[in-house]
């Protein structure tokens, strides 16, 4: 099977590059973080990497992370089962191993610890946004835990000297009743003091009504939301070697749905608290670039229960807080890129599941790294060996080395293959020994002997960089040990109440293929597509992981016509046949399903601009593939934004 993958792979990039050209990109040069904790050119990355940039944000009505991210190569979707909820999957790892940064920085990792929970996709104001860098594959080596899966790092907008704003408002209604949204947000930023004080602000307020299950209006296929999100920083730099940045983000966030327990119709509102506070120092001393960070980021929820029939209201408080501390410096040492660091984190959680032990729970990670970015052979030979060790209070210690290659074969083919180890550690609910929580029929207690999921990774891929093709292929090969389950440890058959506790029970093997292909062609037209290949076993039992589409494909295609002041943008994509658990615990095929979009963008003056677009043209509505999907998509939604810039 991994050979005829890897087959696949090299004739499909090789398909996409038999109409290149052969002149080099003119094109400016995108630079990352997040693959190496150091700014790299894209082309020189180790991994496989996609950068999101703020064109493509704006090519469609995001309402959070999970829009702006659905359509990215290696990314497909996971449902929570509760109100129409989504999460990310990279590589067909479980969204609790995909790893959310801003700016390189942790955010309070609230699905893992909060159930049915998809809150991490919220956490900052779109408009804040400059870009979002996602690294498919694994990165505890960097990162330390959760990066099991991939990294996604949203990379806010930096002030200039020179003030600039970007304002935006709009709405938009779906087919049939409910899901009417407004979607609005504000960004500026600019020098209070050139050269020395400089100050960026932005804020966003969006909100979408519920949506009525078609065969039961009566409850919710997709929950309503409001948020509200508010972002301040200020950048000191008191020399021009070293800066100051002051940062917080602050978003109340809340959702409503309506459901039934037992025949009983049930009213359910979650009501967030997010925010993120700290400060950065970087600089350059000597050979040396520098960077520590400190900061706190904390959700706050409240999940109530009425019931409609009585009145009758329970609340749910949940609070998980992360305290980091991490530091970094980089040197130039021949050709040797050499990077070191430490990180301490304490993660704490306060829930009513605590209370045998005060109601709080806490973990404390301590860690360090090293890495050496080393470029050989007149910079075609460029190897990354890294390596990392963390120390977890309760299950001890985990080390996670990773090694990659490029090559470059000429100034536009790269050649990469890598490997890594990962690890996810368990939360500090699941390891508590005074964890205990109900729902329903279902008691859950805490194991203090539950290890890390693990996972050893390889990958291998090819690219070409030219002036009017980009082209990508990659083959991945993962298996994962030590998943985290539920074993049933005891049943109580006059109350027929079952007790799980957390446990390392599953395996999972998954490998697949990714191409891209980015083609500029005449007449002021773009085109972006992707097509991935995902085989996704449970091990254990030798049956697929639920949920993982087996096909995925995306395709964008623009056209500009400057003469106007015209934009429009296409966009198709195809989620492909997956399985999902029936009522009787078999697992079932569901067939697959396509989404189309259009939109386009009329310049009305120099800085202002109107788009007008449809998302899911063809009115597809999951329900009616399967009752299985545990998520859902809004049908026909058309919209409207009005959009400003302020520039000099």
């Amino acid at each position: 099977m991994r050979r005829h993958l890897m087959k696949t792979a090299m004739m499909l990039f090789a398909a996409t590059t038999l109409c290149a050209t052969q002149s080099i990109a003119d094109e400016e040069d995108t630079m990352i973080v997040t693959a190496t904790r150091t700014q790299t050119e894209l082309e020189n990355a180790p991994g496989a990497v996609t950068v999101i940039d703020r064109q493509m944000i704006e090519e469609a009505p995001a309402r959070d992370l999970v829009d702006i991210i659905a359509e990215t190569p290696g990314i497909s979707l996971i449902g929570t089962g509760v109100g129409g909820r989504k999460t990310l999957s990279i590589r067909g790892a479980d969204s609790r191993h995909t790893l959310i940064l801003i700016d390189g920085r942790r955010i309070a990792a609230s699905d893992a610890v909060i159930g049915h929970s998809n809150f991490e996709n919220s956490w900052v104001p779109l408009e804040e946004i400059e870009r979002i860098e996602v690294v498919r594959g694994p990165l505890s080596s960097l990162y330390g835990s959760e990066a099991l899966g991939g990294v996604i790092n949203i990379i806010t907008k930096v002030p200039t000297d020179t003030w600039s704003g970007q304002v935006k408002l709009g709405g938009g209604v779906p087919e049939g009743d409910g899901g009417e949204t407004i979607n609005s947000g504000v960004a500026i930023n600019g020098a209070v003091i050139p050269g020395r004080v400089a100050a960026s602000v932005s804020a966003g307020y969006i909100h979408e009504r519920a949506i009525p299950d078609e065969d039961n209006p009566a409850i919710s296929e997709i929950e309503g939301r409001e948020i509200y999100s508010f972002s301040p920083q200020i950048y000191l730099t008191p020399t021009k070697n070293h800066r100051i940045e002051l940062f917080a983000s602050i978003v109340n966030e809340e959702r409503d749905y309506v459901s039934t327990s037992r025949n009983a119709k049930i009213d359910y509102t979650n009501e967030l608290d997010k925010y993120t506070a700290g400060i950065s120092w970087s600089g350059t001393t000597g050979p040396l670039e520098s960077k520590i960070d400190l900061y706190r980021s904390q959700i706050d929820k409240v999940s109530i229960k009425e019931a409609a029939a009585t009145g009758v209201k329970s609340k749910t408080p949940d609070k998980a807080t992360n305290d980091v501390v991490n530091a970094q410096t980089s040197m130039q040492l021949g050709f040797n890129l050499f990077t070191l660091g430490g990180e301490w984190r304490e993660e704490s959680i306060e829930a009513d599941s605590l209370d045998d032990i005060g109601g709080e729970e806490s973990v404390t990670y301590k860690s360090a790294f090293a890495q050496d970015e080393i470029t050989l052979f007149n910079d075609r030979l460029l190897l990354t060996p890294g390596l990392r060790y963390d120390h977890h209070e309760y299950f001890g210690s985990e080390v996670s080395p990773r090694l990659y290659a490029l090559v470059k074969v000429t100034d536009r083919i790269n050649l990469k293959a890598g490997y890594g180890h990962a690890f996810n550690a368990p939360t500090a609910k699941q390891t508590s020994p005074g964890y205990n929580a109900s729902s329903g029929p279902h008691s859950f207690i805490g194991n203090p002997d539950v290890k890390p999921e693990t996972s050893d990774s390889y990958e291998v891929g090819v690219e070409y960089f030219g002036s009017t093709v980009t082209a990508r292929a990659f083959y991945f090969y993962n298996e994962i040990d030590d998943l985290i389950g539920y074993d049933l440890v005891s049943y109580d058959p006059m109350t027929s109440r079952m007790t799980f506790t957390p446990d390392n029970v599953d395996k999972a093997r998954i490998q697949g293929v990714e191409t891209e292909l980015e083609l500029r062609l005449p007449h002021n037209l773009e085109l972006v597509t992707s097509y991935n290949y995902l085989d996704a076993e449970d091990a254990e039992n030798d049956i697929p992981l639920a949920g993982r589409p087996e096909h995925l494909v995306n395709v964008r295609l623009r056209h500009h016509l400057e003469r106007f002041g015209l934009s429009s943008v296409l966009r198709y994509q195809y989620t492909g046949e997956q399985h999902y658990e029936d009522d009787d615990g078999n697992m079932e095929r569901v067939t697959g399903y396509s989404l189309l979009a259009f939109s386009i963008t009329k310049e009305l003056t120099s800085f202002l601009s109107l788009q007008l677009g449809v998302e899911n043209l063809g009115d597809v509505r999951l329900a009616d593939k399967s009752e299985y999907i545990p998520y859902s998509e809004r049908g026909r939604y058309v919209y409207a934004t009005l959009k400003g810039t302020l520039s000099p």
